[in-house]
């Protein structure tokens, strides 16, 4: 019995050693694998970006994005950063016309601006600029030659905006829109409540575009080295086909995308090869992580803002989660090896509970001694102003969209709909306002009276705490705020953000109030941490992040040339000993 027992125990011992030697042997064969396989950047090579379908400002949660581009807005920055002090990158060819916002395009001219400055080129090539707004134009004049397919359109004539209004359709239907704001500025809800444009939402949005107009035409006009009384001209005779857009010096030349891809590869010197801007990230890495360097922390929040956590899909949505960016901020401010912080905010708002957890993690950690420096995306506006409010110092484009400053809620009423089609909707609750939120029925006087005291409260909060972190009279910002959207130009004269610039721009500032010297390198720590593609693919599908991992390696494993070319060996051996009549596969002739 005894020896019996033995036995089992020693064969139990065999296989649990049979597999540790296994998993070693499969962990060198990867190795291996990795050193044979690992591709490699040419000696000199011209980068490529296509920004025809744009750029997310933060990456999404999705392992199977396209490997032909970078995975974010602040992806393509640090790239292009980093590759504008590597000597074996020559230049960049750029894609663009499929309808960039003007304050994307002013985030990569930056990084270009910077890149040029190296002593790099960049050479723009566009199938046609196929929307009237100024965002790809703009873009594309950062370049040193700007390509135009042959008999193809540039249809750049301006700056443009449409609201639609359903009061009527909903009056059609006997809907009753309900809802109030603070002030007549914040227009939102004027899409249910109205049916034109009221005076202060008419004079909200023609000085919107205004804005982006003047600052898109002045930057326009100097990458060009024309006034801009020639760029508002010329903007305001389009569209043009392409050889009127070359004889007015809009474009350079005429070409299609193969043409202009050369002629960026013979400007490189002849030897060097096109690689894109995800192949080059993905393999030379970000200049702002290393071993030893000063910290600094970065936090990025893209979406409507929401209770609970963040999220990200495959179709592109984000969120901003109170829950997630608070954490993050929390975990932050506890490092001690974080000497400051970097919000990135792209935003239009959302949830005011939420938006307050994120402010209040912001204030803790500039309690704690971590100056925070935030920098706006394409838009930056309600919460997303909010959750910026406090920051040390507040970075925008000249085009970007923020302020909002003010607050709206309210429901539509919607028993009288239901009552058209033969349906009668009777509500009932206990306690005096369980029904205060019910679509089936109006506000009564009191509901309409607790209802505007908390919009009061809110609006008043708010105000308060932009007079704080701005450190102005709240007299002065209940004056400029009132719901009111602003262009980040006209917000900086305002005082309601501080300095024109990007990502990097913000970067930079962040160093030197943390007392980094601006030629010092840093490492920039994401919070939270970036999940890898096993955890992403894991939380999708619902498996473990180790099976995932495993499926994966073996995957890589068995695709490798020396290991297929063994199995295949030992198939065709196998299919041998069972007898030829088995063989369902074409067979080599030796």
């Amino acid at each position: 019995m005894w020896s019996w027992f033995l036995a089992r125990l020693g064969g139990i011992f065999n296989r649990i050693a049979s597999v540790i030697i296994f998993l070693v042997l499969l962990f060198i064969v990867v190795g291996i694998v990795g050193v044979f396989t690992q591709p490699k950047l040419p000696g000199e090579m011209v980068l490529s970006l296509d920004m025809r379908n744009g750029l997310p400002d933060q990456r999404r949660n999705n392992p199977f994005v396209d490997e032909h581009n970078v995975a974010s807005m602040i992806d393509a920055v640090t790239a292009l950063a980093k590759a504008e002090s590597d000597d074996h990158v020559k230049g960049l060819f750029l894609r663009v016309g499929g309808g960039l916002s003007s304050s994307e395009a002013q985030e990569l001219r930056a990084a270009l601006k910077s890149f040029k400055a190296k002593g790099k080129f960049v050479i723009a090539h566009a199938q046609a600029f196929y929307t009237t707004g100024m965002g790809d134009y703009l873009l594309a004049s950062a370049a040193d030659e700007i390509w135009l397919q042959p008999v193809s359109s540039m249809n750049t004539a301006g700056v443009s905006t449409t609201s639609m209004f359903l009061r009527g359709m909903l009056d059609k239907i006997e809907a009753k829109p309900e809802f109030a704001q603070r002030y007549e500025y914040k227009n939102a809800a004027n899409m249910f409540t109205e049916k034109e444009f009221t005076a202060a939402h008419r004079e909200a949005s023609t000085r919107l575009i205004e804005s982006v107009f003047e600052s898109a035409t002045a930057e326009i006009a100097a990458s060009r080295k024309k006034t801009r009384d020639e760029i508002v001209a010329l903007v305001n005779g389009a569209p043009y086909l392409t050889q009127q857009a070359i004889d007015k010096k809009l474009i350079d030349k005429q070409g299609y995308d193969d043409e202009a891809e050369d002629a960026a590869l013979a400007r490189a010197g002849g030897k060097a090869e096109i690689k894109t801007l995800s192949e080059y990230f993905k393999m030379s890495g970000s200049p702002w992580v290393g071993m030893g360097r000063p910290t600094i922390a970065f936090i990025q929040g893209d979406g409507q803002i929401n209770d609970g956590a963040s999220s990200s899909d495959f179709g592109g949505d984000s969120s901003i989660g109170g829950d997630t960016i608070a954490q993050a901020f929390r975990d932050a401010t506890d490092d001690d090896n974080v000497k400051a912080i970097v919000f990135r905010v792209n935003s239009p708002g959302g949830s005011a509970l939420a938006s307050d957890q994120i402010l209040d993690a912001v204030k803790k950690a500039q309690k704690a001694g971590k100056k925070v420096v935030v920098s706006m995306g394409d838009v930056a506006a309600s919460g997303g102003y909010y959750v910026s409010l406090s920051a040390d110092k507040i970075f925008a484009h000249e085009t970007t969209i923020t302020g909002s400053i003010g607050v709206l809620s309210g429901k539509i009423v919607t028993s009288g709909t239901f009552a058209l089609l033969g349906i009668n909707v009777r509500p009932l609750g206990v306690g005096t306002n369980a029904l205060i939120d019910s679509a089936a029925q109006s506000f009564t006087p009191e509901q309409l009276a607790i209802f505007n005291r908390g919009l009061d409260q809110i609006y008043e909060d708010f105000t308060a705490k932009v007079a704080a972190g701005r450190k102005q009279p709240v007299e002065k910002i209940r004056e400029i705020a009132k719901g009111r959207v602003w262009t980040g130009a006209d917000a900086k004269a305002r005082g309601l953000v501080d300095e024109f610039g990007g990502f990097r721009a913000a970067l930079e500032a962040t160093k030197a109030l943390a007392g980094i010297p601006p030629d010092s390198e840093i490492n920039l720590k994401r919070f939270p941490a970036k999940k890898n593609p096993f955890e992403e693919i894991a939380e999708m599908f619902g498996t473990s992040v180790e099976v995932v991992r495993t499926m994966a390696m073996m995957g890589k494993v068995m695709e490798a040339e020396p290991v297929a070319d063994l199995t295949r060996i030992l198939v065709n051996d196998t299919k041998e000993n069972q007898g030829h009549q088995m063989l369902m596969e074409p067979q080599k002739t030796k």
